[in-house]
């Protein structure tokens, strides 16, 4: 019952320095995607916001169809996974690999800063509720696939310089493992994303309008 988090714990060890650079790209592509929300037009920003109030000002009469907004999580997340998991194994795909995280990361923090530029702390409060539970799976888990792409891929080139001739039937079939473990926490993520944030929103729809 211990063997699987015992391999688990071991790979996050051994790959805790690709773990800190590409939770840098992440951070890094949050940071410019907030600050990104002071310089796009008045007409962008005002046309965003009439969208957002617009949403919670009639979000009680709203009928939410929770299963298309898990299976639109999962497509989205599960489409990323599978990108992130073919560029692995492409000796080419290091940079886009890198792209990918940073993307993700600058569309949560552009996400994050408008709310917080529009509302305040009512702003804050909306993506606590409707965007940071389902992240706090999605981005561990997106950045973990990142890391064995990006492992995976090192390993390659390194044994192409090297010339090594290893057994990359069983390096393949380890890295889909793994991948498939983290791509079922995305299923977790969805289900939060597509039946539990919106109640949230639901029930402090009073807070929110204005």
């Amino acid at each position: 019952m211990n063997f699987f988090p015992k391999i688990l714990t071991e790979y996050f060890k051994r790959n805790i320095i690709q773990y800190i650079f590409l939770s840098i790209i992440l951070i890094i592509g949050i940071v410019l995607g907030s600050i990104t929300v002071n310089f796009i037009s008045d007409m962008q920003s005002e046309n965003i916001q009439s969208f957002i109030k617009g949403f919670l000002a009639n979000v009680n009469g709203i009928s939410v169809d929770y299963s298309s907004v898990f299976y639109i999580s999962l497509s989205n997340n599960i489409k990323t996974a599978v990108l992130l998991i073919l560029l692995g194994l492409s000796v080419v795909g290091i940079p886009f690999i890198l792209g990918i995280i940073f993307f993700r990361g600058f569309i949560l923090g552009f996400t994050v800063g408008f709310l917080i530029e529009d509302l305040g702390s009512k702003g804050l409060i909306l993506s606590v509720l409707s965007i940071l539970p389902q992240n706090l799976i999605i981005l561990p888990c997106i950045i973990s696939i990142g890391v064995t792409a990006l492992t995976f891929a090192t390993t390659v080139i390194k044994n192409r310089l090297k010339n090594y001739h290893e057994n990359y039937t069983q390096m393949i079939s380890g890295y889909i493992l793994l991948n498939l473990f983290f791509s079922f926490l995305l299923v977790i993520s969805g289900l939060i994303e597509g039946y539990i944030s919106p109640m949230f929103i639901k029930l402090f729809s009073n807070y929110f309008s204005i």
